[in-house]
């Protein structure tokens, strides 16, 4: 009896997977058709709206188009921008480095000219005013001085004066009045 139990199992799963796979290949062959019969209305359809959709298709290249250009420009425009602005820097940058390599080069020089100046014993700019401000003070106190002695020489050399009355002067006083 176990025997026949398997047998009659085995057949079952048979009959099960006969089936299965006959439903399976109407399915295939249900889907082929109906791909056959898409492909078959979209030839028909084309025929009908061929010029039609052919100009439809050109409408909506041309729009695509537009919206590609206009992005790509807008791209180009920021590409542009952008080196514009790395470019501007970097000639910031140079600018800075000529002027402080100029700076130095110019204080570079004025140490030279000045320690050759030193040497043949031309007086500095700081001298010169230090001697310039000594010769002011000393003009100064030579005036002052000359001031008190002129003062002191008129006093000794003019007598007070003192009036002597006699007839004359008393005559022209009254010829006055």
């Amino acid at each position: 009896m176990a025997a026949r139990r398997k047998t009659s199992k085995v057949e079952s799963t048979v009959r099960k997977a006969r089936g299965r796979a006959s439903r399976a290949q109407a399915n295939v062959i249900e889907n082929v058709q109906q791909v056959w019969l898409a492909g078959m209305g979209a030839v028909a359809k084309a025929q009908k709206e061929g010029p039609a959709a052919f100009q439809e298709a050109v409408g909506e290249g041309f729009q695509l188009l537009t919206r590609s250009r206009s992005s790509v420009e807008k791209m180009i425009r920021d590409v542009f921008e952008s080196a514009q602005g790395s470019v501007q820097t970097r000639i910031g940058s140079a600018r800075d480095q000529a002027a402080e390599t100029w700076d130095n080069l110019e204080a570079l020089f004025q140490s030279r000219v000045q320690k050759a100046l030193q040497q043949i014993g031309v007086p500095s700019a700081s001298e010169i005013r230090l001697l310039t401000k000594r010769v002011a003070e000393l003009n100064e106190n030579v005036k002052a001085l000359s001031a008190r002695s002129s003062k002191g020489k008129h006093a000794r050399a003019k007598p007070p004066r003192t009036r002597a009355k006699t007839k004359s002067g008393a005559k022209s006083r009254r010829a006055a009045a």
